[in-house]
């Protein structure tokens, strides 16, 4: 069976995350099979326990990747991350229209400005 129809059950969502592969797993957990319709960037939390806290929320995006969306997501972010404890890291996640898609150049241009945002505001992140 291809990974991408393989699914990790919802349970294991808060699973301590130790690696990038471990944040994939979390993320598969979560989003289950779901099919996306439009284009969002979804973060969620990891605590200092390394278990993801259990709320997500989402931003959309268009179909170019474009910084200013990016950065004023991590600026709120910097401040967000004020009210958590000290070792809380933001776990990020590109969606897209399709299923099992590969990754193209657009996606990676998202996770760049991502990382480079991340970076300017001091927003501690895992790997995307």
């Amino acid at each position: 069976m291809p990974e991408f129809l393989n699914h990790p059950p919802i349970e294991t969502a808060t699973d301590p995350v130790h690696s990038a592969a471990d944040v994939g797993q979390r993320w598969r957990a979560l989003m289950g099979q779901l099919g996306f319709g439009e284009r969002l960037i979804w973060f969620a939390f990891v605590g200092p326990d390394r278990r993801f806290i259990k709320a997500l929320s989402q931003l959309e995006i268009g179909p170019s990747p474009t910084v200013v969306p990016v950065r004023r997501m991590m600026s709120a972010l910097h401040d967000v991350l004020d009210g958590f404890s000290e070792g809380t890291t933001v776990a990020a996640l590109i969606t897209r229209p399709g299923r099992g898609n590969a990754i193209t150049r657009g996606d990676e241009k998202w996770a760049a400005f991502i990382t480079e945002a991340a970076a300017e505001f001091g927003v501690p992140i895992e790997p995307i």
